[in-house]
C-alpha cells in the first residue's frame, strides 16, 4: 500500500511502487538488519507481513554450472558512489558493491548471521568486547591482505564518517590487534546482536589504500577495490557499472570449481519498474528486481506462462510509511500528527496501490512478527482528524506544509490520495517531488517536512537502533530522520541491544512500539514485498551458499549475490 524509501521477511506491497527511490536501504545497508524465518510468508520473522505465496517459478539446471558469460542485472536505481563510509547505498548499491566487495557476516537461510570474510566472532560475557578474526589467505584485488588491520582501518574510518559514525557509535576507539588476523572490539554498552549489523554497508571491506579517515576518498567512491568475486572494470554513473572475474577469487563451490562461474557482470540503473521487466522479456536484461506490486502480478503471470523465471523474496521487509519531522512546524504538534493518522483510509489507499490488505501494518512489526504488540495505534476516523485540526487552527493558525515524494508516477499516484485525505480533514498539503538522492539528502539533513518513505526492515530487529535513538536525532546528517527524542524508547532500546534473551527483548520492543504509537514519528501504512524477474537461462537464483557451504538467505530486499549465478545457455 505504501512504501519505497529506505527501510527492507517477507516484502511488503503497499508501497511497493511509491518508495522507488526512497533507498534508505541504503542508510539502511550501513549497519544490516535481522532476523526471520526463510517463508516469504512471514510466519515467525522478525518483520514478515507478506500475503503472496505464490511460489518461486524457475527452471531446473541442464547440468553442472557452466563458466563463462555476462550478466546483465537492471537495477532500480543509480548509487552516489562506492566507498561504505562515504556513499549512500540502497538495495541497488548494495547489489553492485557486494559483487566488488563483500562483508564481514551474512545471513544463513535461517536469518542468522555467519561469518564471511571473518572467519569467527566471539564476545565476552556481557557483550560488551568482540574479536573478529578474518579468515587467513585472502587478498584485496590490489594485493593487499585482509587482516585485521584492514578491518580496524575500516571501522576507524567508519566511525569517523559524518554520515555513517552513528551506526558505529558504540564501538571504542582503542580497537586492539590481538594476532595479524584478529581484531578486538571494545563496546560502550552491551551489543549482543552485533555480528548481524556487519551482514551490508556497516562491514563491507573496501581495501585499506582506498580509505582516508575522516574525508571523502574519490577513488575509493569511483573505483572500488575489494576482495569479491568480481574486479571492478568501470563506472558510467546513470548507465553502467561493470566488473570482471577475478581470477584468484578465494571461494570455491562445493564440488571445487573456482567461482564466480560468470566472467562479467554489469549493473544498469532503470529507475522504471516496467521498463526494467520489459528488458527482461527483450533481452536486454538478464535479472531484475522489483518491490512494485503491479509489476509483480505481471512479473507472476509470465513466470507462469513459461516466458521468464520469478523468485519471490524471503526474510524480513521494509516498511511503507510516512516519514515526518518531528521538530518542524506544524507536525512538531502531537495533534497534527494524530490528525495525519486518523485521516488516512488505509482500504481506500490500498484500492488505489492495489496492495494487499493483509500487508497493512500498524506497527514497525509485522503482525505475525513475535516482537509485534497492539499499542492502539490510530485507525481511520474522518472526524477526528478534522477535530484536531480545528483545535490546532484555534489555537496556532492553519495545517499547512509540504509532502515530498520521488517522480516515480505510481508513486505520486499514491501521494496524491494521500494528499486528498489529509485536505478532507482540513490541512493544506503541497506535494513536491525530487530525485532519488536528494530525496534521500533532505531527509538525513532534516530538510522536509513530510515524506513517504521505505525503511526498518532489519532481519533482527537492532539493525533498527541507529534511527530511533534520540542520539542519532540532531546534527547536520541525522540517521533518526524523524528526530524524534524519547527516553522510553532510549532505555528500551539499549535494554534489547544487552541480552540475546528473546522474552527480553520482545518485551523491550513493546515498548518501543507504544511509544511510537504516542509519539507518531512514523504513520504507519505496509509492508513491501520484493521479487526477482529473470530470463530462463540464468540459474543461480537461489543465492547460493556461504562460505562453509550452508544456505544462504538468498534474495531479501531487493538484492541477491551474484557469486554463484550462471548462464545455462
Amino acid at each position: 500500500m505504501t512504501n519505497r524509501a529506505s527501510a527492507r521477511s517477507g516484502s511488503t506491497t503497499r508501497s511497493a511502487r511509491w518508495l522507488v527511490a526512497f533507498a534508505l536501504l541504503a542508510l539502511m545497508s550501513l549497519f544490516a538488519v535481522a532476523c526471520g524465518s526463510k517463508s516469504s510468508s512471514g510466519g515467525d520473522s522478525a518483520g514478515g507481513g507478506s500475503a503472496d505465496t505464490t511460489p518461486d517459478l524457475v527452471r531446473p539446471a541442464s547440468g553442472p554450472p557452466k563458466t563463462g558469460g555476462k550478466l546483465i542485472f537492471g537495477v532500480e536505481a543509480e548509487t552516489d558512489g562506492w566507498d561504505p563510509t562515504q556513499n549512500r547505498w540502497a538495495a541497488s548499491g548494495t547489489e553492485a558493491a557486494q559483487a566488488v566487495m563483500e562483508p564481514l557476516s551474512a545471513f544463513d537461510a535461517d536469518f542468522k548471521a555467519q561469518p564471511y570474510l571473518a572467519e569467527s566472532f566471539t564476545p565476552n560475557a556481557d557483550f560488551t568486547q568482540w574479536d573478529i578474526k578474518v579468515r587467513s589467505g585472502i587478498t584485496f584485488h590490489n594485493g593487499e591482505p585482509l587482516d585485521a588491520a584492514a578491518i580496524q582501518k575500516f571501522l576507524t574510518a567508519f566511525k569517523a564518517s559524518t554520515l555513517t559514525g552513528a551506526a558505529a557509535r558504540p564501538i571504542e576507539s582503542n580497537m586492539e590487534i590481538i594476532d595479524p588476523l584478529t581484531l578486538r572490539l571494545h563496546m560502550s554498552q552491551p551489543w549482543a546482536s552485533f555480528p548481524t549489523n556487519l551482514t551490508a554497508q556497516g562491514g563491507t571491506i573496501p581495501a585499506p589504500t582506498t580509505i582516508e579517515v575522516g574525508k571523502t576518498s574519490d577513488a575509493a567512491s569511483r573505483t572500488p577495490v575489494g576482495t569479491g568475486p568480481f574486479v571492478f572494470k568501470s563506472w558510467e554513473p546513470d548507465k553502467s557499472f561493470q566488473a570482471t572475474k577475478y581470477a584468484d577469487y578465494w571461494r570455491k563451490d562445493a564440488n571445487g570449481t573456482q567461482l564466480p562461474y560468470l566472467d562479467e557482470v554489469d549493473f544498469n540503473p532503470i529507475p522504471d519498474a516496467t521498463t526494467r521487466l520489459a528488458s527482461i522479456k527483450s533481452g536486454d536484461v538478464n535479472v531484475t528486481t522489483s518491490s512494485d506490486e503491479i509489476t509483480i502480478r505481471k512479473m507472476l503471470d509470465d513466470g507462469k506462462a513459461g516466458t521468464i523465471q520469478v523468485v519471490r523474496a524471503t526474510g524480513v521487509a521494509d516498511d511503507t510509511l510516512v516519514l515526518i519531522n518531528t521538530t518542524v512546524p506544524p507536525l512538531d504538534d502531537i495533534r497534527v500528527r494524530q490528525a495525519m493518522a486518523y485521516a488516512i483510509d488505509k482500504e481506500s489507499l490500498d484500492q488505489v496501490t492495489q496492495t494487499d490488505p493483509a500487508l497493512s501494518i500498524d506497527s514497525v512489526f509485522a503482525k505475525d512478527s513475535p516482537y509485534y504488540a497492539d499499542t492502539g495505534y490510530p485507525t481511520f476516523d474522518l472526524d477526528k482528524a478534522k477535530g484536531l485540526v480545528a483545535s490546532y487552527q484555534a489555537e496556532k493558525g492553519p495545517v499547512k506544509f509540504t509532502f515530498g515524494t520521488v517522480t516515480d508516477p505510481v508513486t505520486q499516484q499514491a501521494v496524491q490520495a494521500i494528499q486528498s485525505m489529509w485536505k478532507s480533514a482540513g490541512m493544506d498539503v503541497t506535494i513536491q517531488g525530487f530525485e532519488q538522492s536528494a530525496f534521500i539528502a533532505n531527509a538525513v539533513t532534516g530538510k522536509y517536512t513530510a515524506q513517504i518513505w521505505r525503511q526498518f526492515g532489519a532481519q533482527d530487529p537492532d539493525g533498527n537502533y541507529v534511527w530511533f535513538a534520540g542520539a542519532n536525532a540532531t546534527g547536520a546528517l541525522t540517521l533518526n530522520m524523524a528526530r524524534n527524542v524519547d527516553p522510553k524508547i532510549d532505555t528500551a532500546l539499549n535494554a534489547q541491544r544487552a541480552t540475546p534473551d528473546e522474552n527480553a527483548r520482545k518485551e523491550a520492543w513493546a515498548t518501543i512500539q507504544q511509544q511510537q504509537t504516542a509519539d507518531l514519528p512514523y504513520l504507519w501504512l505496509s509492508h513491501v514485498r520484493w521479487a526477482l524477474a529473470a530470463s530462463n537461462s540464468v540459474r543461480g537464483l537461489d543465492g547460493g551458499t556461504l562460505p562453509d557451504g550452508s544456505p544462504s538467505m538468498g534474495f531479501n530486499q531487493g538484492v541477491i549475490r551474484v557469486t554463484q549465478m550462471w548462464m545455462d545457455n
